[in-house]
C-alpha cells in the first residue's frame, strides 16, 4: 500500500466511525421535545380528574414516564416536584402542578 494512501484511509475510517455514533442528538433545550411533549399531553389530559392524592401520585407517576427523559428546560425537574406535591396536601399538589404547566408552556406546548 502506497503510504500516501494510508492516511487517506485513517481519515476516511474516522468519518464512517463518526457517522455511526451512538451519541444521541443534540436539541434544543428551550423547545418541546418529544417526552416532554408527552409528559406535558398526559398532565393537561388528566389534570381535572386527578382529585384524589392517589389520583394524583398516578398522574405524577405517569407524566414522570415521559418527562424524566426529557432535555426540555425544566420539564424533568418540574415533574419530580409535581411527584412530590402529589405526596403532599393539595397547596403542594398545586404548586407543583402550576409549575410543571408553566414549564410546558414556557417550551411553546400547545393542547
Amino acid at each position: 500500500m502506497d503510504t500516501r494512501t494510508i492516511p487517506a484511509a485513517i481519515l476516511l475510517a474516522a468519518a464512517v466511525l463518526t457517522g455511526c455514533s451512538t451519541e444521541p442528538e443534540q436539541t434544543d433545550p428551550t423547545k418541546l421535545d418529544n417526552a416532554a411533549k408527552l409528559a406535558c399531553t398526559d398532565f393537561a389530559t388528566d389534570y381535572k380528574a386527578a382529585q384524589t392524592q392517589q389520583a394524583r401520585v398516578d398522574l405524577a407517576n405517569k407524566v414522570n414516564e415521559w418527562a424524566q427523559d426529557s432535555q426540555t428546560n425544566g420539564i424533568a425537574d418540574n415533574a419530580t416536584a409535581l411527584a412530590r406535591g402529589a405526596d403532599g396536601g393539595p397547596g403542594a399538589w398545586q404548586l407543583g402542578a402550576d409549575a410543571f404547566a408553566k414549564a410546558c408552556l414556557d417550551a411553546g406546548w400547545k393542547g
